[in-house]
């Protein structure tokens, strides 16, 4: 961890959940290798984009990714240090008040007495509702590492398509500011907040080089990528993330706000008919 800037200053947002905003989190020289070495675009149209996250992705045991921590010695370190207990445990501590009340309310699983799975645990595709089952009897907390691109449209046609929590297994998301463009409109990560039933800015952080931006993902952690309009370059960053094997959050209200918003945890009614009328084999 001796990569990470000694005078690392962050904030912590409590409200509307809690977020942790950090600047400039890496240490100046590694960051400089990591900017340097981070693909081009070329690179990544050599390989098809199996994680949809961004315009272009690349994860673990995938060529290209494969190629970055084998070759420079910073994504080494770098995938070595969020694959390890160590990163699991630097920002679950930020977070451990949060996740205590959260687990306190009756709002989250007991993750504090989950295992560990440090070894890539997700790959490619991203785990969703679908994957998970309410019986599941696994509980292992494990890391993901995405190295992305985001173009002109980024934040409508991907990176969420709008307002969203992500999905119920995810306990922290993480993004992370590789640079990569000299001009950006939009590409602002948005905190929302809910107000009335409506939804209503919070925050608009700018993708600066360096960044970091880590927020506990409950049922109100709403957010979106402010839509790039013009870019010149690209919207380089990591996308990090400290999941579960199952879904750790409390079941949502299915109702129209929820199926809006909620879209990635709330079970539709078609879906719940279906999934009853499977139940009673009614219907194969």
């Amino acid at each position: 961890m001796n990569f990470i800037n000694k005078n690392l200053n962050f904030k912590k947002y409590k409200k509307p959940y809690p977020y942790i905003v950090f600047e400039n989190f890496l240490d100046k020289d590694f960051y400089k290798e990591i900017c340097e070495k981070f693909p081009s675009i070329d690179d990544f149209k050599k390989y098809p984009n199996k994680v949809n996250r961004m315009h272009f992705d690349t994860s673990y045991s995938e060529p290209l990714y494969n190629s970055l921590i084998k070759k420079v010695p910073a994504y080494q370190k770098f995938h070595n240090f969020i694959y390890s207990e160590k990163f699991i445990d630097y920002i679950i501590d930020k977070f451990k008040d949060d996740i205590a009340l959260e687990i306190k309310n009756k709002n989250l699983k007991n993750i504090f007495e989950y295992s560990y799975h440090c070894n890539p645990y997700e790959v490619h595709k991203i785990l969703s509702k679908k994957d998970f089952s309410e019986k599941s009897k696994e509980t292992v907390l494990y890391p993901r590492l995405d190295i992305g691109a985001g173009l002109k449209g980024y934040g409508k046609i991907n990176g969420g398509k709008g307002v969203h929590v992500d999905n119920p297994q995810r306990l922290v998301s993480i993004l992370f500011y590789v640079g990569g463009y000299s001009k950006i409109n939009g590409g602002e990560f948005r905190v929302w907040r809910k107000d009335n039933n409506k939804l209503k800015i919070d925050n608009s952080i700018k993708p600066l080089p360096n960044l970091m931006i880590a927020s506990l993902q409950n049922n109100i952690s709403f957010h979106d990528v402010n839509p790039v309009l013009e870019i010149e370059g690209s919207r380089n960053a990591f996308y990090i993330a400290i999941s579960a094997s199952s879904s750790i959050w409390k079941n949502i209200e299915n109702n129209h706000f929820n199926e809006k918003y909620h879209k990635n945890r709330v079970q539709s009614k078609k879906n719940k008919t279906s999934t009853l009328l499977r139940a009673l084999k009614i219907i194969k």
